[in-house]
């Protein structure tokens, strides 16, 4: 007796939901948003929903499919462009280096990163966003000096090995150097001069611990040539969605 013909359904012959290629439209929808945040805060332009929703050419609602408000994005776009900076980082710098060789190149990456998007890191300090999204993003950057002050070893002093708040006090002083230099440089800025963070580097190498930058107090640092470096791995590390 022959077999029955199987025929394939009309269920059959659709590529299953795993097969089919992800739906662009929510990726357009918060790259906008990104985009519209970004313009609207180097133009001095006030950062609302309404605003942003506009700026982007997308609903309220459409907004708030992605962020629950502007804490939430603000603390997006901050963990990217950190993201960003350390995959660069990661990607352009030797992994079979010293730990003092990345740790330079970290604060290297942090200083080239707020030189490119000075004018919106400036305008987003006058966002009203909650006390959270300055401590989500010190805590994102203790998460990245935990992992270089755990590979130090035996070259952190005694009493500071294996406390959290080591890592959590170098974040802190590196963050309020970069907020600092962006107060110093506003005006600069404002009169549309050329910004060059290479004296941040500088600053944030000189007041790191020795025993973390490996650099003594006497001890030249060679700021200039590892800024051209770290602007170089950061070329393409804008932002975008």
């Amino acid at each position: 007796m022959q077999a029955p013909t199987i025929r394939r359904g009309y269920d059959d012959a659709m590529p299953s939901t795993s097969d089919r290629a992800p739906d662009p439209r929510p990726a357009r929808t918060k790259a906008a948003i990104f985009a519209a945040a970004r313009a609207l805060t180097a133009g001095d332009g006030e950062v609302t929903v309404n605003a942003l929703a506009k700026r982007a050419g997308v609903s309220r609602a459409a907004f708030y499919s992605h962020f629950s408000g502007l804490d939430d994005l603000m603390g997006a776009m901050l963990q990217q462009m950190l993201d960003t900076a350390w995959t660069r980082g990661t990607e352009f710098k030797d992994q079979g280096e010293h730990v003092h060789q990345r740790v330079r190149f970290g604060y290297g990456m942090l200083a080239a990163h707020v030189e490119r998007h000075h004018a919106f890191l400036r305008g987003a300090l006058d966002w009203k966003f909650s006390h959270r999204t300055y401590i989500g993003l010190l805590d994102s950057l203790v998460e990245m000096h935990v992992v270089a002050v755990d590979r130090l070893g035996d070259e952190v002093p005694a009493p500071l090995r294996g406390e959290p708040s080591t890592a959590r006090a170098i974040a802190g002083a590196a963050l309020a150097l970069a907020v600092h230099w962006l107060a110093e440089t506003e005006q600069q800025a404002r009169a549309e001069e050329p910004l060059d963070a290479t004296g941040l580097l500088e600053t944030l190498l000189r007041n790191a611990p020795p025993w973390y930058s490996g650099f003594s107090a006497e001890e030249p640092v060679p700021a200039a040539e590892l800024m051209e470096a770290c602007r170089a791995a950061g070329e393409d590390a804008a932002p975008t969605a």
